[in-house]
């Protein structure tokens, strides 16, 4: 049997010593496996910053289309779209979007999982995890550089 480089515990010494397990993992930054059955069954506790920290850094493909009154905003990876008048609105309305979607996805994630969806599961944790502005810096989308107008044209 190989042990884990990352630190084990059974699941019912856990259960007994999770002040200090916790301790451990959020004071020390020390990712924790807790096991029962024999391994065969293990969750990971890490600190949220922590994993946020492991995820990296990560943008989301958004690709945006501007029509005269409406700006679209999609991510085709997530089969996510968002709407507005302005880039601003649309943005707005897309954040709501994939907060609305992680809701789902991790309120169910057995449901989601099983399916191709499941795939999504690390770009919607490292975007829950995230506060407004990194989930804004998140979506990359600047607005468009307007045409140029030439020298002396009005």
């Amino acid at each position: 049997m190989t042990t884990s480089p990352v630190p084990t515990i059974d699941f019912s010494p856990a259960k007994s010593q999770l002040s200090e397990v916790m301790t451990q993992v959020f004071h020390g930054h020390q990712p924790r496996i807790v096991s029962r059955h024999h391994g065969k069954e293990q969750m990971l506790l890490v600190r949220p910053d922590d994993l946020v920290s492991m995820l990296g850094e990560h943008r989301l493909d958004v690709q945006a289309v501007y029509d005269a009154d409406e700006v679209t905003l999609r991510v085709p990876d997530l089969g996510v779209v968002g709407f507005g008048e302005t880039l601003d609105e649309a943005i707005d309305d897309l954040l709501d979007e994939l907060r609305a979607y992680a809701t789902r996805f991790f309120r169910e994630p057995a449901r989601f999982m099983a399916t191709s969806r499941g795939a999504h599961a690390a770009a919607l944790l490292r975007f829950a995890l995230a506060d407004e502005g990194e989930q804004r810096h998140m979506l990359g989308v600047e607005e468009p550089e307007s045409e140029a107008v030439p020298v002396g044209a009005k």
